[in-house]
């Protein structure tokens, strides 16, 4: 029975099919499953990492990542052999008919990597772009440059500040980054237009702490969050919000 459910995933970057392979193509699904399968799987991928972490403290992307990644597993493993068999059985000819297919149906760009050559001038940068050959666009003081970055579509452009980080020494773990931040702006966004400058930030922790871990963690987190207050009243003045 097909009704209208919810959709989750896929969550995080994408599962590999073969780590020995070279991947073509990612190809998605998306398919409905009761809750008893969501437990089943949950419970082998939990059992596979010898129940830990403990079942409360598993984060929502993680609970993902272990169902997602146990159904593709499956589905990979459950057709590798099959597929390898009859791949291997195919005529040449045909197997190149069925190339000549599939190279429609998943169509790869064909873009080499083409590194940036951007020239500054009068508060201006003049970039190259895929789908609009150069062009000459305002660059912001803040902007940290575009001299690491690869040619892409006109979207793609994305002004970005400097790196503001936080971190913490640790024990367990040596030292662990918590917060990577940054004033962006990607004026030429179609989908999710951005007509001002934003706050990219990145928050990242995920380890297991003695108590002088705790304490160094704690600290840093607060010098976190200073300096997140910090960039966010820069970022409120360039877009003429300080009241």
């Amino acid at each position: 029975m097909t009704a209208a459910v919810p959709a989750f995933g896929p969550t995080g970057e994408q599962l590999p099919c073969d780590e020995n392979s070279t991947p073509f193509a990612a190809v998605t699904l998306s398919f409905q499953v009761t809750r008893e399968q969501l437990r089943a799987a949950l419970a082998i991928g939990h059992a596979e990492n010898a129940g830990e972490p403990p079942l409360p403290d598993l984060t929502v992307p993680d609970t993902r990542r272990e169902i997602e990644g146990y159904f593709a597993g499956a589905a990979v493993f459950g057709s590798d052999t099959e597929l390898q068999a009859v791949d291997a059985s195919l005529a040449p000819d045909y197997a190149a008919e069925l190339d000549a297919v599939i190279d429609r149906a998943y169509t790869r760009p064909h873009h080499p990597a083409i590194p940036q050559t951007p020239l500054y001038r009068d508060g201006t940068v003049t970039l190259q772009t895929l789908d609009h050959g150069e062009i000459v666009v305002p660059e912001p003081a803040w902007c940290t440059g575009h001299d690491n970055e690869i040619v892409g579509h006109l979207a793609d452009i994305t002004h970005r500040g400097r790196p503001v980080k936080a971190g913490a020494a640790t024990e367990a773990a040596g030292y662990v980054e918590i917060l990577d931040a940054a004033i962006s702006h990607a004026p030429f966004l179609i989908e999710q237009p951005e007509p001002h400058p934003v706050l990219s930030i990145q928050l990242s922790l995920d380890t297991r702490a003695s108590t002088a871990d705790v304490r160094a963690i704690a600290y840093a987190l607060r010098v976190a969050s200073l300096r997140l207050d910090r960039l966010d009243r820069e970022v409120r003045h360039l877009r003429g919000e300080e009241g």
